[in-house]
């Protein structure tokens, strides 16, 4: 047997900088969490607010001929505010849609779909409303069976999509997702 390796007693420099080493590294570690969670949070809102507005454009524009319908004279002004209120909608549409392709091609499929599923019964009772006379009485505004008729499963397929742009769900890989969206007919094949 030798003899023992040489260690040098531990001094109270070396212990304060141990510790001060210790304390910053777990303070710079826990700020940079901080940091990331408050961006994923931040970014979830962010598409939460815009997914909410592509939703909130569903709903307008199977609205929308319903407004034509409903206008209550034909004078230069009211239809003005109703070709400003389909400009406004139109715009809103490609905006949506921009923003949609940008963030999940996925999702841009599902909402193409849902506004493809629209698209007849709106474009058509557009051209009823327009050809319509305005309503002059209260009783006019009931319209029986004008419209584009029962259309929520459009924006309940879109709504059950976007449960997937959220959370953990977020990190499926887009062509199994796709997949999936068709399993689940939120998604034509």
């Amino acid at each position: 047997m030798g003899p023992a390796p040489f260690t040098a007693p531990e001094t109270a420099s070396t212990s304060v900088i141990t510790i001060l080493a210790l304390v910053l590294g777990s303070s710079v570690v826990a700020g940079a969490l901080g940091h990331i969670l408050t961006g994923l949070r931040a970014g979830a809102t962010v598409r939460r607010d815009r997914y909410a507005a592509a939703v909130k454009v569903l709903v307008a524009r199977i609205e929308y001929p319903y407004r034509i319908r409903r206008r209550t004279s034909d004078d230069p002004e009211v239809l003005s505010t109703l070709a400003i209120t389909g400009h406004d909608l139109q715009e809103t549409l490609a905006e949506s849609r921009a923003w949609i392709a940008t963030e999940s091609t996925v999702l841009s499929e599902v909402f193409d779909n849902c506004l493809t599923n629209l698209d007849a019964a709106f474009k058509q009772a557009c051209c009823d409303a327009w050809n319509a006379t305005p309503v002059i009485a209260a009783a006019e505004m009931n319209l029986g069976g004008f419209g584009v008729g029962n259309q929520q499963h459009i924006v309940t397929t879109m709504e059950r999509a976007l449960g997937y742009r959220f959370g953990l769900r977020r990190l499926i890989p887009a062509f199994v997702l796709r997949r999936l969206f068709r399993r689940l007919q939120l998604l034509r094949a």
